[in-house]
């Protein structure tokens, strides 16, 4: 079961979505808290405990993903929490453009919806139990 310093945010607007990611994750030892636009994420952003990842949908009501990042680089604390856009329009960018993005936001990755099941796995590993000081496929 994987250790993780705190939960995986969901950010995604699509129900559908969301629960499915939300379901596959937990299925895979994950705890998983769950916004359906970026207020709601800044939300739980504030309240412990601090996530370990945030999948970050871009297009979303109420507040977007890119005010959510602006946020989060504004903030010491929510600025080392590594982001994992999961968007279709970001991941058709051109690498250059992406890598910019990434750069100016300490965006961790991208991945293109419909994400594969394995691939969302394989990231979530990378990026939640990096933070948490674990190598993905370790024992703490």
């Amino acid at each position: 079961m994987p250790v993780a310093s705190g939960p995986v945010l969901i950010v995604e607007d699509d129900a559908d979505i969301r629960e499915a990611l939300q379901g596959y994750l937990e299925l895979q030892g994950f705890a998983v808290r769950v916004a359906g636009n970026g207020k709601e994420a800044l939300e739980h952003l504030e309240t412990p405990p601090r996530p370990a990842l945030i999948l970050l949908d871009m297009a979303l009501p109420v507040m977007d993903g890119h005010r959510v990042l602006t946020a989060r680089k504004a903030s010491e604390a929510l600025a080392e929490v590594p982001v994992v856009i999961l968007s279709a329009g970001m991941a058709a960018m051109h690498p250059r453009d992406r890598a910019v993005y990434a750069a100016n936001y300490d965006v961790a990755a991208f991945l293109k919806k419909p994400v594969e099941p394995r691939r969302l796995l394989e990231t979530v590993e990378r990026y939640a139990l990096k933070s948490a000081g674990v190598q993905p496929g370790t024992s703490p």
